[in-house]
């Protein structure tokens, strides 16, 4: 019997020895995948859900319109009214203001004679549009005689009146509205930002501004008839 158990007890421990024992594995070292970095400019980073505007440079705003032949017109008044007198009446007044133009001088004669007071008047000035100058005189033959000659210095802004020309360095839009006759010339009624202004065909003198009720003139023109001696202090 002890025999017999033996003989299992070796059987078992030869079979247990002969079970292949499974090695552990050694544990992986692969390395671990990092996100890709963004790139790109600041302006392609999204932020959030919604992109940063990108902001645009607005093309600049047109300032005005003149079709070719009106302003064809207007600029051959800026070049060739050199010379010329007209009588000016601003809003409001029924008194005309005559004016002398050549070059940079101009010489007003106002409608009355003006009292500066202390016995002195004068019935002329002469302005130099180059020096900023402004002069009162008493010249020719009227009331201010007693003291002829230069009175006094003026307020050169004070006292200057701006010319047809003046008005027309100002316009920027204009549309014809129709056509018509001043002082026997042709002659174009424009609408303008200025107003609605009557010009002369041949040459561009202004003959009129409109704007609401208020209404300057320039009539009785004459051209290239202003002598140096119309201008100057005498």
């Amino acid at each position: 019997m002890k025999y017999y158990l033996c003989t299992i007890l070796l059987l078992l421990v030869f079979i247990v020895g002969c079970i292949p024992k499974e090695t552990p594995k050694e544990p992986t070292t692969e390395p671990i995948s990092m996100p890709e970095p963004v790139t790109g400019t600041q302006e392609e980073q999204p932020t959030g859900n919604l992109r940063e505007p990108v902001a645009t440079q607005e093309e600049p705003k047109s300032e005005g319109s003149i079709p070719s032949d009106i302003k064809e017109l207007l600029e051959k008044g800026k070049t060739q009214l050199k010379s010329y007198s007209y009588n000016y009446k601003k809003p409001g007044s029924d008194e005309a203001t005559k004016i002398y133009v050549k070059g940079n001088k101009l010489k007003i004669e106002p409608p009355e004679i003006v009292n500066v007071g202390e016995g002195k008047f004068y019935n002329i000035i002469y302005l130099d549009t180059e020096a900023k100058t402004a002069e009162a005189y008493c010249l020719g033959y009227s009331r201010c005689t007693i003291n002829l000659g230069k009175i006094k210095d003026l307020d050169y802004e004070g006292t200057y009146i701006e010319t047809p020309l003046d008005w027309l360095e100002k316009v920027t839009q204009a549309t014809k509205i129709d056509e018509r006759t001043v002082e026997g010339r042709k002659s174009l009624y424009l609408e303008t930002n200025i107003g609605k202004i009557t010009i002369a065909s041949y040459n561009g003198f202004l003959y009129k501004i409109e704007q609401d009720k208020n209404k300057w003139e320039f009539s009785d023109a004459a051209f290239d008839s202003v002598q140096d001696s119309d201008v100057n202090p005498t």
